[in-house]
């Protein structure tokens, strides 16, 4: 006979701590144990389960898909072949948050919220202890990945001088694979946080029968100093939030400001041409950031204030917090839809791997845009990009 029980320590630290990280309390619940038969619901039960299993997994299943058939038709872009590579990363790392993140949250509290936890719990610790850090890698490649996306769009925009240096094929495939191999790297010491330890439990003294109790604690490791304040806390505010939402605000502010010069250069040109034209792929990135930002500034911010709150259900602080989690899966789940709606070309691309319906439209356009181009860019694709950018400068100086 196997018992799975947990510590009540471990329990009430976990609940505050992951507060902090992506608010998931659950991931660690074998709670219930004790209760019998089967408990009345609770309200976290309950709000968890209409927020993480009803509306946020709906999401994830989305998300999935979108994703998977962003990453196809980015495969079929031929003039944006960098951006729509780093696109691509990005959809397989959004992919990999969401499926860790589904299992975590989605699952395990609808089987709460419908009592059939208790058979799994041995079987859910030890998922809990080994999958538990990939949900965190998958966090640090989306967001460091969004970051990289960022700085490649405004090295390629604002220093088109530098593009064919930095910005190149093998260097970005470089940069992505570091990106990657950080995010593995850094989340490392999670694998060692928590242990599965299994007693002899007495359960008749008469008969000297007794069960396993499986018990999920700390490791020393994972209960020292320098793991919870510096690791845990610290370094997880900077790497995850501080120091990329700087970074992508500074970039995504300056490559606004020259995209819309850049626009109004274009549009001046083209004033005597009625065609239209697709939206650029910069326009693409910079909504992908903006989407990051908007969706986890909030998020940490809650999750940094309640840090240190213990908080109930139905408080203003546990509802946030929940919330705060769906707006990271809602930011991984909805790219597909940005793509759709600013890249006239992927919706091309799409409808031609859908149906076969857009190959004459697409070669109709390719058509126009070599008719309207002018001959000198078109022998030089980086022409335009480097006298947009003389423009650029030059109404930085006049202002």
């Amino acid at each position: 006979m196997a018992e799975a029980v947990e510590e009540g320590s471990f329990k009430q630290d976990a609940v505050n701590d992951s507060c902090l990280l992506l608010n998931l309390t659950r991931s660690l619940r074998v709670d219930g144990l004790d209760r019998e038969p089967f408990p009345a619901h609770d309200c976290s039960d309950l709000v968890k389960f209409i927020v993480n299993t009803a509306i946020a997994g709906n999401l994830c299943l989305l998300g999935l898909v979108g994703n998977s058939v962003s990453f196809v038709v980015l495969m079929m872009d031929k003039d944006s072949r960098l951006a729509a590579f780093l696109l691509q990363s990005l959809a397989f790392t959004d992919n990999f948050f969401l499926s860790w993140w589904f299992l975590h949250f989605t699952i395990v509290d609808a089987f709460a919220f419908f009592h059939l936890d208790r058979a799994f719990h041995v079987s859910w610790l030890y998922v809990r202890v080994y999958t538990y850090p990939l949900l965190f890698v998958g966090q640090t490649g989306t967001i460091w990945l969004t970051v990289l996306i960022a700085a490649s769009r405004y090295v390629a925009v604002c220093w088109p001088y530098n593009a064919a240096k930095y910005c190149s094929f093998p260097v970005i495939t470089k940069a992505v694979l570091c990106t990657l191999a950080f995010s593995v790297l850094y989340n490392l010491p999670r694998f060692f946080e928590v242990c599965i330890v299994v007693n002899a439990k007495t359960v008749n003294s008469t008969d000297a029968q007794s069960s396993l109790a499986y018990t999920l604690r700390y490791t020393r490791f994972g209960g020292s100093w320098f793991y919870r304040v510096v690791y845990f806390n610290v370094l997880y505010i900077i790497t995850s939030f501080v120091l990329p939402l700087v970074i992508l605000l500074f970039l995504n502010t300056r490559l606004t400001i020259a995209y819309r010069v850049v626009q109004r250069r274009r549009n001046s040109l083209r004033s005597r041409r009625h065609d239209h034209h697709d939206h650029s792929i910069t326009l693409v990135m910079i909504m992908v950031v903006l989407l990051f930002i908007i969706c986890n500034a909030p998020a940490r911010v809650v999750q940094i204030i309640w840090h240190y709150n213990s908080y109930q259900c139905p408080t203003a602080a546990f509802i946030l917090n929940v919330i705060s989690s769906v707006m990271e899966v809602l930011n991984s789940s909805s790219n597909f839809i940005i793509y759709c709606a600013f890249r006239r070309q992927f919706r091309l691309n799409l409808a031609r791997r859908m149906c076969g319906a857009a190959p004459q439209l697409a070669n109709e356009n390719r058509t126009k845009k070599v008719q309207t181009t002018n001959w000198t860019t078109l022998a030089n694709p980086t022409m335009l990009l480097l006298e947009d950018h003389k423009s650029y400068t030059s109404q930085q100086q006049v202002e």
